[in-house]
């Protein structure tokens, strides 16, 4: 019989508290999974650059993930015909997310 384990997401939690410790709407990342991603959206509100809560949630993102060597892309996307930063998207392919989860869950990260 498989056993059946429920892998917690973690990584969305500690973004979203990350969040809240930085009065950052804990809302502001979307976290939704896609096929076999997973993909982490933030919506820009600035008509020129990038406001500072993007700015501030994506570097949360490289500070856990980086040191540990996760992989992910990071995309922007622009309005039509302008230079203007609609939302900024980052994604991991849902395996490595599921093993990251699972990993900070059992708490065997190593780095």
């Amino acid at each position: 019989m498989a056993e059946y384990r429920l892998v917690l997401d973690a990584f969305k939690q500690i973004i979203q508290k990350m969040c809240k410790v930085n009065d950052i709407s804990h809302r502001k990342p979307r976290f939704e999974t896609i096929d076999n991603i997973v993909v982490i959206s933030l919506k820009n509100h600035l008509k020129d650059g990038i406001d500072m809560d993007c700015f501030h949630i994506l570097n949360f993102i490289h500070q856990i993930t980086g040191p540990l060597g996760i992989k992910y892309n990071q995309q922007l996307y622009l309005y039509p015909n302008s230079n203007r930063v609609e939302r900024i998207t980052v994604s991991f392919k849902k395996e490595d997310y599921d093993a990251f989860n699972l990993k900070m869950q059992d708490g065997s990260i190593d780095n």
